[in-house]
């Protein structure tokens, strides 16, 4: 038996109990002979686009150790069922004991909260870093070519004339 992660989309209009999560999760994983570890509510969002004519939808994260031939029953099941929209199966192999028994601690019905490391960029970072159009920026405007591991100059260490190409007829 090897160890998986299953990211499954719930169609929030169908399931609004954390019940029936649950014993559906439980459900697909007995009639694989698969034996699930855990699984937390990830998040409940508006998608990106409509599935199946839904709009919105709730995550659920799982771990669960099952037989890899089997899998491919697990996603004939995932497409059959009724209230899963998506399923996304992966194999881990980095899930300690200690994260497993802090995902079982964690109460279930309540979101994760995303992780520090997953940070994301902030303006004043790109502001700093990259000219108005998004791109390291060189003297003269275009884009930066410098020689390999050397880093574009941030704009503040760029002279005005040099970056805006001042003293050009136009």
């Amino acid at each position: 038996m090897k160890r998986y992660e299953g990211l499954f989309l719930f169609d929030t209009t169908v399931v609004r109990d954390w019940h029936e999560i649950e014993e559906e999760l439980r459900r697909l994983c007995g009639r694989i002979g698969a034996e699930l570890l855990v699984c937390v509510k990830f998040d409940e969002r508006r998608l990106a686009y409509e599935i199946k004519r839904r709009k919105r939808g709730t995550y659920v994260l799982s771990y669960f150790d099952a037989p890899p031939e089997k899998l491919v029953d697990l996603e004939r099941d995932v497409v059959l069922s009724e209230v899963i929209l998506r399923a996304l199966f992966l194999r881990t192999e980095r899930l300690t004991e200690e994260r497993l028994a802090e995902l079982r601690a964690h109460p279930a019905e309540e979101p994760l909260a995303p992780m520090a490391s997953e940070g994301r960029r902030h303006e004043d970072d790109r502001d700093r870093r990259y000219g108005p159009r998004g791109y390291d920026r060189g003297r003269g405007g275009e884009p930066y070519a410098g020689r390999e591991g050397e880093r574009a100059p941030l704009a503040e260490e760029v002279p005005a004339e040099a970056a805006f190409g001042a003293g050009e007829a136009n």
